[in-house]
């Protein structure tokens, strides 16, 4: 059947494209990768800010707590000196030995001698205790500081399960890719298989073709049509005339509407006819102009310029690989026939 000159280019059905499927998948996987290591950096960077809060924290507490020793040591050290002087007479003592002396210089000076040594004393020790005051509040305010900070971290919590939805919608998507793969696997295996059988069929069938002699007068027109395309066998125009009608046995409409010997739509043959008995008139019911206008199709199509180009024009002629092998196949047997 010869296709309208329209639908030479047919259309194509819009279907999804499972391997483009697994690329787009595969696409957001690597963006939730990238993604994933941002968070990850972010994880660590806020995990390692809360550790070192926690070791501050420990460092200004050992800190107040060697300073608030080294002061209770210092006063302990002062109650024992000023407890020494007291348990060895105190005052009363030192009073005494001026008294057996007679000197009131000398009283005064080891009184004097005495405060001396008791206020330097109490004053390393009001040193050690200001020190150890500073040290508390420093410790205080240090712990305030990093328990706010960890406060304000508490995102580590957030930032960590953030990474782990992250990397759970990677492994969801390389599952689905995965389940994508597998489809296209057994879909490209199923076609294979059908391609296959598929061309099983059609080789057994052209196989078992059989040539069906054209009448005298058929053969005579396939002949002098084809010798207006240079080039152009005979017996593929038999093949098709075969093919498409058994020689004009059956020239009805066919359910797509080509008509005629040659199986021609009407709105082609009016852009081809040609009038193959001279009567002045193309019609498309009449062998002779059927057949001359296959052959003037088939000439605008390439036949004649090689096998390559002959097998093009004949799938012009019906848009299959099968029709055209079952053309071929049978113009060499009317060749090897009527040679």
């Amino acid at each position: 059947m010869v296709l309208p000159a329209t639908s030479l280019a047919s259309a194509q059905a819009t279907v999804g494209d499972p391997a483009s499927q697994v690329t787009q998948l595969l696409a957001r996987v690597h963006h939730l990768q990238a993604r994933a290591k941002l968070a990850e950096r972010r994880y660590g960077a806020v995990f390692n800010s809360v550790a070192n809060s926690v070791n501050e924290a420990i460092r200004a507490d050992q800190s107040s707590s060697d300073v608030a020793i080294r002061a209770a040591e210092a006063q302990s050290q002062l109650v024992d000196r000023v407890r020494g002087l007291y348990e060895s007479g105190g005052s009363i003592a030192v009073y005494a030995a001026v008294l057996d002396s007679g000197s009131l210089t000398s009283l005064s000076d080891r009184t004097e001698m005495a405060t001396r040594v008791v206020s330097a004393q109490m004053a390393d020790v009001r040193s050690i205790l200001r020190r150890a005051a500073g040290a508390r509040l420093a410790a205080a305010n240090a712990e305030l500081r990093e328990r706010g900070k960890i406060r304000t971290e508490r995102g580590i919590v957030g930032a960590a399960n953030h990474v782990q939805r992250l990397l759970a919608e990677q492994k969801a998507l390389l599952a689905a890719a995965d389940q994508r793969l597998a489809a296209v696997q057994a879909a490209e295996a199923a076609l294979s298989a059908e391609t296959t059988s598929f061309g099983s069929i059609t080789d057994a069938a052209i196989a078992n073709l059989r040539i069906l002699p054209p009448s005298n007068q058929y053969l005579a027109l396939y002949k002098s049509a084809a010798a207006t395309c240079a080039g152009l066998p005979w017996t593929v125009l038999a093949a098709i005339g075969q093919v498409e009608s058994g020689h004009g046995r059956n020239d009805g409409p066919s359910s797509a509407g080509a008509m005629g010997p040659m199986q021609f739509e009407p709105s082609t043959f009016e852009r081809y006819a040609r009038d193959g008995n001279g009567d002045g008139v193309a019609n498309i019911m009449d062998p002779a102009d059927a057949i001359y206008s296959a052959a003037n199709y088939l000439c605008a199509n390439g036949a004649g310029r090689g096998p390559s180009a002959l097998s093009n024009a004949i799938f012009h002629y019906n848009h299959a690989g099968w029709y055209v092998e079952m053309v071929l196949k049978l113009s060499g047997m009317y060749s090897a026939q009527y040679s």
